[in-house]
């Protein structure tokens, strides 16, 4: 997706069709279960009950799928071939992040009314298909983004990790001598407790709560060396990211730092296409200016501000001290 978001080559038509019918495919085959149905081999009458799915469909999908490499078939049984499970069965798996994918391109196609002035339409989010698309972030940008905040906070002890969702960066920072709280919506939390296996990490508290309301509440005699918001600011308004900015700044310990992972508009090449992204499927989201993070921050009170590219410079980190 970054790629596509990013690159300014010469558009093909015919190739963009091709691609983008490949993906809705793929990603309709796996929410539907095909793929991991496919473990074992299976003729259509058993796959047919195993996935209460309609005989004809299962057919041209599956002859589909084995055309484009997917499935293997031998005689009237099928079998996901061993590039399938790469891309969709194995540990950190990026087929997983399909299911997003569908969602996101259903909101892009009411962006003819959205330009006329029509809100976006709020359905409730799939939690489990926006989960397993964060946890397709790659390990070595998170990582990479782990080491950049502990080289400027050097004597953390813990984190507040903010909207973590699967807890890629939390299990970092905690793989690194930290103790991190991942705070998150009840439904989110409650997912990734067990599929992601959080709810057995020592070190790593997991607590249900609405960061868009005053979540200094919630952690009373409380107080964090840092405050991680990973991908968060692009989904809200100016206004509520001042907000957030502000509420972040009084559950820091004096000394404690701000650590911010977005799209910066007019450094990242992903933050203008991104921002129609926001504009689809959110009410009031956005990418921003390095000067407005940077005013946001000096206005809550944060100095020694600094914005720092990560290695593909797709995203930016941004970090500052509370006074």
């Amino acid at each position: 997706m970054a790629k596509i978001w990013t690159s300014n080559e010469e558009f093909d038509f015919e190739n963009a069709r091709d691609l983008a019918s490949k993906l809705v495919l793929l990603g309709c085959a796996y929410r539907a279960g095909i793929f991991e149905a496919l473990l074992d081999e299976k003729d259509i009458p058993s796959l047919k009950l195993m996935l209460n799915a309609d005989e004809r469909a299962l057919f041209i999908v599956l002859e589909a799928l084995c055309s484009l490499g997917f499935v293997h078939k031998r005689q009237d049984r099928y079998t996901i071939t061993e590039k399938a499970r790469v891309y969709f069965i194995e540990e950190g798996n990026v087929g997983g992040s399909l299911p997003h994918f569908l969602d996101i391109m259903k909101a892009w196609l009411a962006l003819p009314g959205i330009i006329k002035g029509a809100k976006p339409e709020r359905e409730q989010q799939d939690v489990e298909a926006f989960m397993n698309a964060m946890a397709s972030r790659p390990d070595k940008l998170v990582e990479e983004t782990v080491d950049h905040c502990l080289g400027r906070k050097k004597n953390a002890k813990n984190v507040l990790d903010l909207g973590g969702g699967p807890g890629k960066y939390a299990k970092a920072f905690v793989n690194r001598g930290l103790n991190a709280v991942l705070y998150d919506m009840p439904d989110t939390v409650d997912y990734v407790r067990t599929r992601f296996g959080l709810g057995n990490i020592k070190n790593l508290t997991l607590k249900k709560g609405d960061f868009t309301n005053d979540f200094a509440n919630e952690f009373t005699g409380e107080s964090f060396d840092i405050i991680f918001m990973g991908n968060i600011c692009h989904i809200y308004s100016e206004k509520e990211n001042r907000t957030l900015i502000r509420r972040a700044g009084n559950i820091l310990k004096s000394g404690g730092m701000i650590a911010i992972v977005d799209m910066v508009r007019g450094r990242s090449p992903m933050a203008e296409m991104f921002a129609v992204n926001m504009l689809a499927n959110t009410e009031n989201g956005s990418t921003y200016t390095e000067t407005q993070y940077r005013e946001w921050l000096t206005d809550a009170g944060f100095r020694e501000i600094e914005i720092d590219d990560l290695a593909q410079k797709n995203n930016q980190v941004i970090t500052a001290f509370w006074e």
